[in-house]
């Protein structure tokens, strides 16, 4: 679980958008059959343009006590806000705590993203859950 969120921050980082899709969970809400479309809206609505990402700090794995295929991970990001057009918050710097959901694939052992409780001090996202 801890590789997949690692590397799912490096593509986030990087705009793999491929990447983050392929390892979502299709019962993440995210999740979209129509490809191109989750693709533009990842693109569009994502944090691409919006912040830069500045590092990841992961905790420890935890497996659910009733679904061998289930599992937790909680972390830290810290995000840098990009220049926007009014120069209000470029440069800021904000931490997202996260405790990621995995579901794991029991034919080839693969974890995937499906869903998380977010917590932070950014206007709008304070308690937000990303429910799968």
């Amino acid at each position: 679980m801890t590789d997949v969120l690692r590397s799912r921050y490096t593509a986030f980082s990087y705009r793999n958008i491929k990447y983050v899709m392929s390892t979502t969970h299709e019962n993440c809400r995210d999740y979209r059959e129509d490809k191109v479309a989750w693709a533009k809206d990842l693109d569009k609505g994502g944090m691409f343009d919006s912040f830069e990402f500045v590092k990841l700090q992961a905790g420890e794995e935890e497996m659910s006590d009733d679904n061998e295929n289930e599992g937790y991970v909680e972390f830290k990001v810290t995000l840098r806000a990009k220049e926007d057009k009014y120069d209000t918050v470029a440069g800021q710097e904000t931490v997202i705590s996260e405790r990621s959901r995995f579901l794991r694939n029991p034919d080839d052992g693969s974890w995937s993203y499906a869903s998380g409780d977010v917590r932070s001090d950014v206007v709008g996202l304070e308690d937000t859950q990303l429910n799968a």
